[in-house]
Formats: C-alpha cells, structure tokens, sequence
C-alpha cells in the first residue's frame, strides 16, 4: 500500500462519518522512537458542505481519554465548533488510546517521549498534508505535552500558536512533600504497569506506568520539569510563539494558581485567562466543564475562535 506522507509510512486506518462530519483517521508509523512499533493515530475532519482551508489545528487530549473529548459520537464539541468556525481540525491520540494502537514499549511511555518523537512528527505530516504550519490545542496532560515539545525545542516547525487548556507543570502534590512518599507510589505504580481509568472513574482509557511515574518523579522533592536530561523551564521562558493559557477557577485538578503561574513564566507573547464569574463569565470553571458543557460552548469555544482567528 502507497503511504499517504513522502515523510514516513501512513496509512488510511478508516474515513468515517459522524453526523454531517467525515473522519478520516491515519496512522503515523514515524520510526523516530527507540521502539519502532509506535503508531500514533490522527483523525482530520471535514464537512462536504463547507471549504475548510482555514489555519491548521492539531487538538491534544488530556490523560484517561482520547479523541472522544473534543467530539462526541453524536458529532458535537469544541471540535465540531472550530470546523464550523472554518479551521481545518485534526485530532492527535496518544499511543494505546482510542485508534493509536499499544506499542511494544507501551508499559514506559512518556510524556517526554510524546513531546519528543510523536508531537513532531504530527505536526510534520499535517504542515505536509494542508500546506501550513498548524497551531495546536491541548487540554490538562496534552498541553503539558505541547508544552514540553515546544520548550524542548522538538517540533520541526514554530507553531502557529498554542492554546493550553488546564495545563501546567509545576505543581507539587502536598502528598509528595514527605520524603520516600514519590519513591513507595512509583514502586507500586510500576507493578501494576498501568492505571485502568474506568477502574479510577476518572476516564474511558488507561494510563502506563511510565507516564504516572514520570509525573511522580517530576513533582517529587528533587523534581524538575525536563527532557533529554535539560531543564525545560528556562526554554519555556524563551519560547516566542503566541500563547493562550486558560485556567479554571474552580479547577481541583490542575488549580488555577498553578496553570496562571506556569502561562505567567512563558517567554513569547501571552493571553492569560481567568475562567470566572469575577471575569465575566457564566460559570466558575473546573478541569473538565471547561471544555465540555453548555456553558463553555458560549464562554469558552468562542474565546478559543478569536484568539487563533487574531493572533495564529
């Protein structure tokens, strides 16, 4: 079969139609990995009815779920709305969630991996597939993993802009405070292998071991926010490209205070936003209801519209 990229083998998993949307779903095979069995699954979609032409938009979800965050099986969400907004939106899986398939390796991914080989190597084929540099969207651990991408300094092109939802890195646990505490968790963590979210009643997929206890180690006393053994804060301090950070008021996973000071430390031209009643909004947001609820649909969708209409 022709691979769909001259970049690397991709190939056509499905082309679906959700509602009035089709969903045509690759699967990027990159090779860039240490384990080369890593296939990361992409989903572009489209509306027959509608020229979508506009600026590139590659949306990251969060930890425990996949692409079914931005769009649901009825065809509505955040994605939904920026495809009628006329953006041309691509949804990114994280490897063993949703269509991107478990790889050998898949017990000690992580984010640094995600951000180092993955993130890349979507972006390389979508700029591919439309012709432009696209911007990106991710929400709690995907824009932690945007994020570290762009302060690493791994993405092949400056993204357009990035909008980060309920994303930061510098929290430390106040159950991480007392020594050995990280040390017994990531023991217990690795002998599991995997966090089963249905299990948790957090969300519909699991999470690797590497992942957890990446997170653990770098919140933990001696901690420190890297990839490939550098620190990623004072590059985050000197990153250029347009930023829309927000954060919810009434956020208990990833707190406001926490997401603000991470947006307050980027470098490049930056909007930060409150999402609160104080300000002017109809609802003082948490992690989840700021992105999928009926308020959000007219607070935030719509803010998200014409930052990346007036600044990406």
């Amino acid at each position: 079969m022709k691979s769909s990229s001259e970049l690397f083998p991709v190939s056509l998993l499905k082309a679906d139609c959700v509602g009035a949307i089709t969903e045509d779903t690759y699967l990027i095979k990159h090779n860039l990995d240490p384990d080369h069995s890593v296939q990361i699954a992409i989903s572009r979609l489209g509306r027959q009815d509608v020229n979508h032409s506009g600026l590139p938009l590659i949306l990251v979800h969060g930890s425990f779920t996949n692409r079914g965050f931005w769009l649901s099986r009825s065809g509505q969400g955040l994605a939904r709305f920026l495809l009628d907004e006329g953006f041309d939106v691509w949804l990114l899986e994280h490897r063993g969630h949703g269509l991107s398939p478990r790889n050998q390796d898949y017990v000690n991914n992580s984010v640094e991996r995600y951000a180092l080989y993955d993130l890349p190597a979507a972006q390389a084929f979508v700029a591919e597939q439309t012709g432009r540099t696209p911007a990106w969207i991710g929400h709690s651990l995907g824009g932690g993993m945007i994020a570290t991408a762009l302060a690493a300094r791994a993405l092949p092109q400056k993204p357009s802009g990035i909008v980060l939802i309920g994303s930061q890195m510098v929290m430390r646990p106040w159950y991480l405070w007392f020594p050995g505490v990280g040390f017994v968790l990531r023991r217990i963590v690795s002998f599991r292998q995997e966090l089963d979210g249905r299990q948790l009643r957090i969300g519909p997929e699991n999470e690797p071991a590497g992942v957890i206890n990446e997170y653990l180690a770098r919140q933990d006393w001696f901690g420190r926010w890297k990839a490939q053994a550098k620190d990623l804060l004072p590059l985050w301090r000197l990153s250029s490209t347009p930023l829309l950070g927000l954060s919810g008021v009434a956020d208990t996973t990833d707190p406001a205070k926490y997401c603000q000071r991470f947006y307050r430390q980027y470098g490049g031209p930056k909007e930060d936003v409150l999402l609160s009643k104080a300000n002017g909004f109809s609802e003082d947001y948490g992690h989840i209801d700021m992105v999928v609820s009926r308020p959000a649909e007219k607070d935030v969708w719509p803010l998200i519209s014409r930052w990346l209409s007036a600044y990406a």
